[in-house]
């Protein structure tokens, strides 16, 4: 064999080993056609190696192939415009209770690092869902999606670096809040998996979501009559969303972990009938588990017993997303009469 015919097997094998990004049904039906396109074309060009865009292009689709055979696209965008609300409602809710407290100017006296005349950089990512919201009005979905992750990144970026800069980050006044901050960030991530829809559906599931919390948030603070100051200086409801609805309240790691195994159910649910919206459910619990894992990391200390029911409710979560993702749906029977037998 001459080098040309090494090189030009060399090549083949190269671009049959980039094309395992792909679904191995995907590979079984397509594989040898595409290969032997790119083979031509990499004849006609006179080369014996892969160009790097081809080699990141091929990864780029075969994750995606990946992506919709689990995730069809009517789950990634349900999921998406879900995402989209809540993401939109928590973070204006967020920045009007923590970030701003317009009832109290002298607040961000206090924050550990403000951000001008707010109690941290949090107003950023507001900045970003809310513009994301926008733009998914104005049909830009694309943009709307590399919003929601600019978004997503920020989060992470802002609790990572805050998180050391004050011995009292989580035990005072945690800027911004950890947990929701993982939240958002699993959000951002779900609604750029997809493309949220433009309908009346997600504006509701955002309005309901701002009434709701900010509606509980209100009656626990005035329920929280009898509270000491967490420090010198710093009223008792400084914290919203940690005292409030994290650590111990109404979203505590345990509530939150059962609501989390009731939708993984209804989405095995789902699957046994045939419906998709099974894959919907699992993208959609995604930030959530994210969120009760970073709740549990730091409220948990050394308790045991309590690491225990940790381990074993993130199994239960991940034996129920395999099954809403794999269970064979059930056979329909249709177009035979109702009560009459099955065919021998």
């Amino acid at each position: 064999m001459s080098v040309v015919g090494v090189d030009l097997q060399q090549l083949e094998q190269r671009y049959r080993r980039q094309l395992r990004w792909y679904p191995g049904r995907w590979r079984r039906e397509n594989e040898d056609a595409v290969v032997g396109t790119l083979l031509d074309m990499a004849e006609e060009e006179g080369r014996v190696r892969p160009r790097r865009a081809e080699m990141l292009d091929l990864a780029a689709h075969g994750l995606g192939a990946r992506l919709s055979a689990v995730f069809p696209a009517t789950s990634r965008d349900q999921a998406a415009s879900f995402a989209l609300a809540t993401g939109v409602a928590w973070s204006l809710v967020y920045f009007i209770v923590q970030d701003w407290m317009p009832w109290n100017p002298g607040a961000h006296a206090f924050a550990l690092d403000p951000f001008g005349p707010f109690n941290s950089a949090g107003v950023l990512v507001t900045v970003l869902w809310v513009l994301a919201g926008a733009l998914v009005l104005a049909r830009r979905s694309t943009a709307a999606r590399l919003s929601t992750l600019g978004a997503a990144v920020l989060a992470v970026v802002l609790v990572v670096a805050q998180t050391p800069s004050s011995p009292e980050y989580a035990v005072v006044y945690p800027s911004p809040d950890r947990v929701t901050f993982v939240l958002l960030a699993g959000l951002g991530l779900v609604a750029a998996v997809g493309k949220p829809h433009r309908k009346w559906t997600t504006a509701a599931s955002a309005t309901g979501w701002f009434a709701a919390l900010s509606g509980a948030l209100l009656i626990m603070n005035q329920l929280d009559t009898a509270s000491v100051p967490l420090a010198a200086g710093r009223p008792s409801w400084y914290d919203f969303f940690n005292r409030y609805l994290w650590a111990g309240g109404l979203l505590a790691p345990g509530v939150v972990g059962i609501m989390i195994v009731v939708a993984l159910a209804a989405g095995v649910a789902f699957r046994v009938t045939g419906d998709r919206f099974s894959g919907t459910l699992v993208l959609t619990v995604v930030p959530w588990a994210a969120s009760v894992l970073v709740n549990w990391a730091t409220f948990l200390g050394g308790d045991a017993s309590a690491v225990v029911l940790a381990v074993s409710m993130v199994g239960v979560w991940v034996a129920l997303s395999i099954a809403a993702l794999t269970v064979r749906p059930r056979a329909r029977h249709e177009g035979r009469p109702h009560g009459a037998p099955d065919a021998a």
